[in-house]
């Protein structure tokens, strides 16, 4: 059995590329106009592989088809091509965390905040690294509250704390 992505060997029954962190073997069905969209980016960088915009609407739609090992090399290549790129950076931390690696995924966000301190994200993360309320929820509130919370253990102390 081979990875789609990175066509790594992979032993029978693997659901995760143990190189890239692609899902593989039983997928849900994939939106075929996502799959056009997909292949007329891939055009596009054949004709221009420097394209760094093009390359990341690329690395945008492999994150709506979960195509996340996809995601992260074309968004590892922006964040190269083009490093003051942020939605790269912030999503890049988005795509390794959904594949499991959050420690990774801490690192680029402190990257991300460090690079991009006024960026709307790099605030929003602040916020919820000093426990502020959460006036600007997100659509990744989720990854924020995890990766930017601290641990498991922290949080629970948090709450020990909120109750007295």
């Amino acid at each position: 059995m081979k990875c789609p992505v990175c066509q790594a060997d992979l032993p029978d029954g693997a659901k995760f590329c143990l190189q890239c962190g692609a899902r593989v073997g039983e997928v849900e069905e994939s939106n075929p106009a996502l799959l056009a969209l997909a292949e007329q980016y891939e055009r596009r960088l054949r004709e221009n592989p420097k394209d760094a915009t093009t390359r990341f609407n690329l690395a945008l739609t492999y994150i709506r088809l979960k195509q996340w090992g996809a995601a992260i090399q074309h968004l590892e290549l922006v964040c190269q091509q083009e490093p003051d790129f942020p939605d790269a950076w912030f999503l890049l931390a988005v795509a390794y965390s959904n594949i499991g690696q959050k420690e990774k995924s801490r690192r680029l966000l402190s990257e991300f905040v460090r690079r991009f301190p006024d960026h709307p994200k790099a605030t929003e993360l602040r916020r919820r690294k000093f426990g502020a309320v959460d006036t600007y929820p997100s659509t990744s509130s989720k990854l924020l509250s995890q990766e930017v919370g601290g641990s498991d253990e922290s949080a629970g102390k948090n709450e020990a704390s909120t109750r007295l």
